[in-house]
């Protein structure tokens, strides 16, 4: 494709730069193939302007940038935001795929991979790009990727025959542009807890960046809101499309006599074109919101309450979320990717009713926010009977000093703790102390196969420690 196609005519200032044939697009230099067009990104780490050298060594046919830079090797055209250049230039070069899809969104603090994992099931035809894709695919960024691999994703669903796309737009994602150019249909808002605060610095700048979604929303197009959180309002006045709000008590989708007790959640399902009785296959009032999301979703394309309802009766969650199995004295285990303060509360609060004794493992990722360390300590030590602290996603820091802030927290409580920061040897000795009438959740990294430290990625598998030693055997089909 001509570069002139890709990028803003406005900024190619050399006549003879707008007939360049780019055959690809690149961010990380290392990666760069002959004819790619380069764009040099800043991050927090690295500047993408200091390597276009190397970029242009490798190929590279052009460069964008933000710099005033001179006596560059390669065509170079500076813009005022590469990020949300590369953006536009990937969704041109993949030939806006995101408009002949119907395209939606998932944003919110918790809840998004579940939410476009049970849209896949709802929706017909419906390509999904969750976090455990993004993870065991490989692709860059976590959640939402990086935008020539989101759209070359939407090029391949379309090219594969799909109808819909659904992806989870984190507030990171959205602030880096990565998704300025896709085409929504619909957008979601599953709710807002404190998260992500080391890069967007307060609850406003996260809040923020979550609201871009609902205001790149097209007239016409639906914006699907929790109706029980706080937030909801913001995200309503956010949105130029049409409003359909959710929730269990409250909304245009709710659930009448919902039943939350046990293994499953029944409830007659909602919506302004008629009702339908629902027999959810997984508990837990969080799991009902989620499915609530997405059964306005697919009740805003089309669905009849009777179809959402069957779909839903047959639903299943993602790997690594509230996945069950039993320990060999009987004692019920739980692996689950909760990770923040809200998402901890909301796991213990469904488990705590159902057991004798609830023992929760869990630890927080090291170079991200401390000040929710604390908070999800003090959710533990009043939710469980015994706290055992452990290692998850450590990074550069040192693991006992993040165990030592999330103590503050279960000793603010008045709750029992160890610390084990050996994850493998925390869960080993949590099912060791754990009777047969006992839960254990192992929260935090659910789906995820590597443990993140200081010398970088070590292969660890929550579920495979359980599964691989004979510990616990799974309990679901």
């Amino acid at each position: 494709m001509l570069l002139e196609k890709l990028i803003p005519q406005f900024a190619i200032q050399s006549e003879a730069s707008r007939n360049i044939e780019v055959s690809g697009l690149a961010w990380d230099s290392r990666k760069v193939q002959p004819g790619d067009l380069f764009f040099a990104l800043p991050g927090s780490k690295f500047d993408g302007h200091a390597f276009i050298p190397e970029a242009a060594k490798r190929g590279a046919v052009a460069v964008i940038g933000e710099k005033a830079l001179a006596n560059l090797t390669v065509p170079y055209i500076r813009v005022k935001n590469a990020r949300a250049t590369l953006a536009q230039a990937a969704a041109a070069f993949y030939g806006h795929p995101t408009q002949q899809l119907k395209t939606i969104g998932v944003t919110g603090t918790n809840g998004k991979t579940t939410v476009v994992h049970l849209l896949g099931q709802l929706l017909p035809e419906c390509e999904t790009l969750t976090t455990v894709r993004v993870e065991e695919e490989g692709l860059s960024c976590v959640t939402t990727p990086e935008a020539p691999d989101l759209q070359q994703i939407a090029a391949l669903a379309l090219h594969k025959g799909k109808r819909y796309f659904a992806f989870e737009a984190s507030s990171i994602g959205l602030a880096q542009h990565r998704v300025d150019g896709v085409h929504l249909a619909c957008a979601v808002f599953t709710g807002l807890a404190r998260d992500h605060l080391d890069f967007h610095g307060t609850l406003e700048g996260y809040l923020s960046a979550k609201l871009r979604l609902f205001r790149m929303l097209p007239r016409g197009a639906w914006g699907v809101v929790n109706a029980e959180d706080p937030h909801a309002d913001r995200f309503l006045s956010a949105c130029r499309g049409r409003p359909l709000l959710y929730g269990i008590d409250r909304g245009d989708v709710r659930a009448e006599k919902a039943r939350l007790s046990g293994p499953e959640t029944k409830f007659v399902l909602v919506t302004p074109g008629g009702k339908a009785q629902v027999r959810l296959p997984f508990p837990g009032r969080h799991n009902l919101l989620n499915a609530l999301a997405a059964a306005a979703v697919a009740y805003a394309f089309g669905l009849p309450p009777a179809e959402i309802a069957e779909c839903l009766g047959k639903a299943s969650l993602p790997p690594g979320r509230f996945q069950r199995l039993r320990a060999r004295n009987g004692a019920q285990v739980i692996v689950d990717y909760a990770h923040s303060p809200d998402a901890l509360r909301a796991m213990l609060e469904t488990l705590q009713p159902e057991t004798h004794r609830l023992i929760v493992v869990f630890g927080a990722a090291g170079d991200s926010d401390r000040g929710k360390r604390p908070l999800m300590g003090k959710v533990a030590g009043e939710l469980a009977d015994l706290v055992v602290i452990t290692a998850d996603n450590p990074k550069s820091e040192d693991p006992a000093e993040i165990a030592a802030e999330i103590a503050t927290g279960i000793r603010a409580a008045r709750g029992h703790y160890v610390v084990r920061l050996d994850r493998r040897k925390a869960i080993e000795f949590a099912l060791e102390v754990a009777g047969p009438r006992d839960t254990v959740l192992i929260a935090g990294k659910g789906h995820e196969r590597v443990q993140v430290t200081k010398d970088g990625p070590v292969p660890h598998s929550d579920l495979e420690v359980l599964l691989s030693k004979g510990l616990a055997l799974s309990d679901q089909p």
